[in-house]
């Protein structure tokens, strides 16, 4: 996943990062960072201000205050926002992303190449005349899937991959052996091994077999694609 290229002693801004409760990093900081699979991205250091989600759209407080909150679903807003890798509940700090590839949470199966807009609050969607965003290229539906090769043990709540590229928290999860609406709820730092649940961090669904199987992880719920500094659109005269 993204390690940091220019800046050591970083936070970890994957998925698998544990939100500061302290503040560790200067506000604003914007880091380069680089991952084999999902390819560069910058990334920024913010307080959160709101409940931030997997995948929210965060827009930035005013000044020089970098408080992340969820980017209000309103027409012609003008503002330029970031995308959170993983959930940083309020009052907490962490990451933002600002440029590359990127999941984030979709209300719509927006198919790739179409425009986006806001959906909701913090969430992305359909294109609607004055919620259009600028500068994202939409290149994974809610529909798109990853699969790879996984062995599942029985009565566990962890498959062991040889791995998990293109996997990510919250992605939905099927296969020989796997529950119903289980999704990834934790990605273990060793790049091998995802953990199951009902939703990130509940670790509480278990296989119900042991065996080599095909592990098919759907986007349900999110889309991605690539993020050069967005914004929502301003009103055109």
């Amino acid at each position: 996943m993204y390690a940091p290229m220019d800046f050591n002693g970083a936070t970890s801004m994957n998925d698998w990062f544990t939100p500061d409760t302290v503040q560790r990093h200067p506000l604003g900081l914007i880091v380069n960072a680089f991952d084999p699979y999902w390819g560069h991205g910058k990334f920024q250091y913010i307080k959160s201000n709101d409940a931030i989600l997997k995948g929210s759209l965060v827009i930035l407080g005013t000044m020089n205050t970098f408080l992340g909150t969820l980017i209000p679903n309103t027409a012609s807003l003008g503002a330029p926002f970031a995308v959170a890798p993983a959930p940083i509940p309020s009052g907490s700090f962490g990451w933002v992303q600002l440029s590359g590839f990127c999941v984030y949470a979709t209300n719509a199966t927006v198919a790739t190449d179409a425009t986006v807009g806001l959906g909701a609050a913090g969430i992305l969607g359909a294109y609607s005349t004055l919620k259009g965003m600028v500068n994202v290229h939409n290149v994974k539906s809610a529909t798109a899937t990853t699969t790879v090769t996984a062995f599942t043990n029985n009565g566990q709540n962890y498959l062991q991959t040889g791995g998990y590229d293109g996997f990510f928290i919250g992605m939905a999860l099927t296969g020989t052996g796997i529950p119903a609406s289980t999704v990834v709820a934790k990605l273990d730092p060793d790049g091998r091994t995802i953990y199951m649940g009902s939703a990130i961090g509940t670790l509480n669904k278990t296989a119900t077999a042991t065996g080599s199987i095909t592990l098919t992880g759907t986007y349900t719920g999110f889309g991605a694609g690539n993020i050069m500094f967005p914004s929502t659109s301003s009103a055109v005269a």
